[in-house]
């Protein structure tokens, strides 16, 4: 019996980050769908739920932790790994806080973000 495959969504508002993660996770076996804003991500997982959501932090109409706090409104349960360039005490304690399940800095590191998305997404 074969492991079903990790389905995760990514919210980055930059393309080039989105394409780049998605090859990224692609290769490693996971499904991957990329959104550049947060009403594009609320609008899928109306309809289909990732497993989990890799979330940028810093985008221009709804931030990273905005999204994160309609999540929780709308009482989605989805393991959301916060992915930054901010290494700010204050952003991953409010992040954590409204419910991010790992608080990640750019540049990743491609190996701890493949384990962290396995681990936190185990599947039989």
């Amino acid at each position: 019996m074969t492991a079903q495959p990790i389905h995760v969504a990514i919210l980055d508002d930059e393309p080039a980050i989105r394409t780049a993660l998605g090859r990224l996770l692609k290769a490693a076996g996971m499904v991957v769908r990329a959104y550049a804003t947060g009403d594009q991500l609320f609008e899928s997982i109306a309809q289909e739920r990732p497993d989990c959501l890799l979330l940028d932090l810093q985008m221009p109409e709804m931030s990273g932790l905005d999204v994160l706090k309609h999540l929780g409104q709308r009482h989605i349960h989805i393991p959301v790994i916060i992915i930054t360039g901010q290494n700010n005490e204050n952003s991953r304690e409010a992040c954590m806080n409204a419910g991010a399940v790992a608080y990640l800095l750019k540049p990743l590191d491609v190996e701890l973000l493949v384990d962290t998305i396995e681990n936190i997404c185990k599947k039989p």
